[in-house]
């Protein structure tokens, strides 16, 4: 069963496919971000990171199995908004993790990123307890 945050996020995605054909004209300032994310100082693979700004849609990316992710603003356009974004980690619906992700840095998340123009590193090293 899909969760209403993952339906809503499948629909923002989409939407942001229907933007790739109208030109980059009207994308708003980004900053290409990229880093890694871990759990308990170990690799977090199979995970969604997604950045969601003040205004406007989100930046989403999957871990790859070093925990690396780069966000992706639509199909074909690398970053993120760039301002204060709140941070959410889950697992992707594929990849079911071995534990949960808690609510912290997914749902309630306590994570956040102010992206700046040009190229950002966020690196997250969550803890399960």
């Amino acid at each position: 069963m899909t969760s209403p945050f993952r339906m809503g996020l499948a629909l923002v995605l989409m939407a942001g496919l229907g933007v790739v054909g109208c030109g980059r004209s009207n994308l708003p300032e980004l900053g290409k971000v990229e880093g890694t994310v871990t759990m308990d100082g170990k690799p977090l693979s199979s995970a969604v990171i997604t950045f969601l700004p003040e205004q406007g849609r989100p930046a989403v990316a999957n871990t790859d199995s070093e925990g690396y992710y780069e966000l992706m603003y639509t199909a074909d356009t690398k970053g993120a908004t760039v301002g204060p974004n709140e941070v959410r980690v889950l697992w992707s619906d594929d990849a079911p993790g071995p534990f949960p992700i808690p609510d912290k840095y997914n749902n309630r998340s306590e994570l956040k990123a102010d992206v700046q123009p040009g190229r950002n590193t966020f690196d997250f090293d969550l803890k399960s307890t």
